[in-house]
C-alpha cells in the first residue's frame, strides 16, 4: 500500500484556497446556477429513493456538470467516515481497487483526504499528474497513475451542521484538467447531495430480522478469517446483489479504523471500540462493533467484530444528524418511542408541558410531519 507520507493538511488547503487551479476563466453567476442544477426531488419519506439511487444520481449529475472518464461515489456513517454504500462507473467497482482506496483513506497520510476536505471550508479539491503533491501521494502512485488517470477531482458532501454523508471522485485520462469553473459547479451542488444522502440513509421502512448478535474475526487489514453461522447470515444481509463488494468494503473500513486507533493509542492504553451503522438489504439497521484481539503478550492478532441488529438508541443519533435535531429534541423523541405522554415526558426531563409541546412542534417541522401520531408512525418505520 506504500509508506506513510508526511503530507500535511496544509498542502490540501493550498490547493483548494490559494487559487492554484488550472486556468478556467472567470465564473459568472449565471453559469454557476446552470452548473448546479438540482438533482431529482424527493417524495414522501416512505418512498424516498435508496442510498444507491442517490449515489448513482450524484454521478450522473457530476458527469453532466463537469464530465469524467471514471468516477466513484460513497456514502458514510458520518460519525466514523467509514463507507456503508458505494457505486462507481467502471473500472472503479473492482473490489481490490475499492479496498485499496479505503485503506489509503483510513490508514495512510496523504494529500486532500476526504476527512481533511470535510473539515475544510472548501469541500472540493483537484490534482493533476504534473503537481508535486500528486507525485508525493501514495494514492496517486499506487491507485491513480497505474490506472492511467491524469486528473482527479474529489469532493465531500457535508451538511450545514458539519456532518459528512458522502464523497464523489472523478478522473480524466487526458491532459484536460478540471478547472476552477468545474470546482465551483461541484461545490454548489454538494449541500443538496448531503441532504438527499442523509434522508436516504434514514428514510424508508425497516424490517425486523430474526437472530441476535454474532461474531466475526478479521485480519488487521479487514479480510474475514472466521465467522459464526449467524455472523455469515448478517454479512449476507449487508450484501445486496446490486452492490457487489459492499460487505468487504465495510469490513475493511472498520478494521483499518480499529488498526489506526491502536497505532495512535499510547503504551498500555486500550483504544475504544469502533462502531458503525448500516442498512441491510431489506432496510433493517445493522450495527458493527470492532476492537482488537490480542495475544498473551499484548500483540494484536486480529479484529473482533460483533454484528447484529442495531438498537434504537444507536440509530437515533444518525436520525438526529439527518434531521438536525438538538440534544433536547432527541430526549423528547426517546420519550415518544417509550410511549410516554406529554406529562410523563415533562416529568422525566424536568420541563413544563408547554416546553415539551414547543419541542414537539420543532421536531414536526424538521422531520416533516404534522402531528405526534405522524411522528410516531415515522419512527415506527425505523424501529419496528
Amino acid at each position: 500500500m506504500g509508506p506513510r507520507l508526511g503530507i500535511r493538511m496544509g498542502a490540501c488547503r493550498s490547493l483548494v484556497h490559494s487559487g492554484r487551479f488550472p486556468p478556467g476563466g472567470s465564473v459568472a453567476a449565471s453559469s454557476l446556477t446552470a452548473a448546479s442544477a438540482p438533482l431529482p426531488q424527493d417524495g414522501p419519506a416512505e418512498v424516498l429513493p435508496g442510498v444507491e439511487t442517490v449515489l448513482a444520481q450524484a454521478l450522473d449529475w457530476l458527469d453532466r456538470r463537469v464530465g469524467y472518464d471514471a468516477a466513484r461515489a460513497l456514502a458514510y456513517d458520518p460519525d466514523v467516515l467509514i463507507p456503508v454504500s458505494l457505486t462507481a462507473r467502471e473500472p472503479l467497482l473492482d473490489q481490490e481497487h475499492v479496498v485499496a482506496a479505503c485503506w489509503n483513506e483510513q490508514a495512510e497520510a496523504d494529500v486532500c483526504k476526504f476527512s481533511d476536505l470535510a473539515r475544510s471550508r472548501q469541500h472540493v479539491a483537484v490534482l493533476t499528474a504534473e503537481q508535486a503533491e500528486a507525485r508525493q501521494s501514495s494514492r496517486w502512485r499506487n491507485l491513480i497513475i497505474p490506472d492511467g488517470w491524469r486528473q482527479e477531482l474529489r469532493a465531500v458532501a457535508v451538511d450545514e451542521r458539519g456532518h459528512c454523508w458522502g464523497s464523489v471522485t472523478a478522473f480524466r485520462e487526458s491532459r484536460r484538467p478540471f478547472t476552477e469553473r468545474d470546482t465551483a459547479a461541484v461545490n454548489r451542488g454538494l449541500s443538496q447531495i448531503a441532504g438527499r444522502l442523509s434522508r436516504a440513509m434514514v428514510g424508508g421502512t425497516t424490517s425486523s430480522e430474526p437472530g441476535g448478535s454474532a461474531s466475526l474475526w478479521l485480519s488487521k487489514t479487514g479480510e474475514l478469517r472466521f465467522a459464526t453461522p449467524a455472523g455469515r447470515e448478517w454479512l449476507a444481509r449487508l450484501q445486496p446483489p446490486e452492490m457487489p463488494g459492499r460487505a468487504d468494503t465495510i469490513l475493511t473500513g472498520l478494521a483499518v479504523k480499529v488498526a489506526t486507533a491502536i497505532a495512535s493509542s499510547g503504551p498500555g492504553s486500550v483504544p475504544r471500540p469502533v462502531s458503525l451503522r448500516a442498512r441491510g438489504a431489506h432496510g433493517q439497521w445493522i450495527g458493527l462493533y470492532g476492537e482488537p484481539v490480542t495475544g498473551p503478550g499484548g500483540q494484536v492478532e486480529g479484529i473482533s467484530v460483533v454484528i447484529g441488529p442495531a438498537r434504537p438508541a444507536v440509530v437515533l443519533p444518525m436520525l438526529a444528524a439527518a434531521y438536525g435535531l438538538t440534544a433536547r429534541e432527541q430526549e423528547v423523541i426517546r420519550g415518544v418511542l417509550a410511549g410516554q405522554s406529554t406529562r410523563q415526558i415533562s416529568a422525566s426531563l424536568y420541563i413544563t408541558g408547554y416546553t415539551v409541546q414547543d419541542h414537539l412542534k420543532a421536531i414536526f417541522a424538521k422531520v416533516g410531519v404534522g402531528s405526534r401520531g405522524e411522528l410516531a408512525h415515522r419512527l415506527a418505520l425505523q424501529f419496528t
